[in-house]
């Protein structure tokens, strides 16, 4: 079999039914810096970066949209844009995005921006200035920041606007809506499920397991790496932050339940 880098070229001169676009949501920490590579090694140029601004109390999908629409691009990722997917005419729309166990990323977070060589924003400033429990409770007494509290939910919850459901309903209705979900644990598995999805209309589109930015606790145990962060926080410190991700950790264990199903129907197709 030819290599990933190889065949990038081919891939993107596939000619689908209709447009396809494979909109990477890269929220941070969950493994999308490996994602990237994939679908940059897949579709080299027609492949885009992209960041969106916040709009207060609305999601930006509109910018997404307005943005696709000028482009000819196959994939794109992006930290910030929001659901739902952008509606545009004869292109359909392949989502990626991954979910974590919420107090494993922000662990990961904390660990990242704390060995930042650049101090880009107030958070990365943060991290080098306070340990671990200092971070979390500066983040959690700011009642608009959703950094570290529930956050997955919160950007999952923008695939339903419906005013009369809770956020965590909301979210779970955008579990359900999403045909796949990747769970960072379980990476190369969740990436087989999407590559079976994208080569659909991309049939050069592979991946080779990769794993980027990550840190050296990667062959550690999900029971290792909490009882790490346990040990790393104080109790008080520790159970606030189980209380802030409670709908985190729902969400996180609906998705993993989502996951193995997908699995089972892999591994046993009749």
């Amino acid at each position: 079999m030819n290599s990933i880098s190889s065949q990038f070229s081919s891939v993107i001169n596939q000619c689908p039914a209709q447009n396809v676009i494979v909109a990477h949501y890269h929220l941070f920490k969950n493994a999308g810096t490996s994602v990237d590579v994939i679908l940059k090694q897949n579709f080299g140029s027609a492949w885009s970066k992209i960041e969106f601004p916040k709009i207060s109390q609305q999601s930006n999908s509109h910018l997404v949209q307005n943005w696709l629409e000028q482009q000819n691009i196959s994939a794109f990722s992006s930290h910030t844009a929001l659901f739902p997917l952008p509606s545009l005419d004869n292109t359909l729309v392949l989502p990626i995005v991954f979910l974590r166990h919420p107090l494993i990323r922000l662990w990961s977070v904390y660990n990242f921006e704390r060995k930042h060589r650049q101090v880009l924003n107030a958070s990365i400033k943060l991290a080098q200035e306070k340990d671990f429990a200092g971070y979390l409770n500066y983040q959690l007494d700011q009642p608009p920041n959703r950094s570290c509290r529930n956050f997955q939910t919160y950007r999952f919850s923008w695939l339903n606007s419906q005013p009369n459901k809770t956020e965590l309903e909301r979210a779970f209705d955008g579990l359900n809506l999403l045909p796949i979900v990747g769970i960072v644990a379980e990476f190369d598995l969740s990436m087989e499920l999407y590559r079976q999805a994208i080569a659909k209309y991309y049939p050069l589109f592979e991946f080779q397991s990769v794993h980027k930015n990550i840190t050296s606790e990667r062959n550690l145990s999900q029971d290792e790496k909490l009882d790490l962060i346990r040990t790393n926080l104080d109790h008080d410190t520790y159970q606030r932050l189980l209380d802030a991700n409670q709908d985190d950790l729902q969400l996180y264990a609906a998705a993993k339940n989502k996951l193995s199903l997908l699995s089972s129907k892999l591994n046993n197709p009749g």
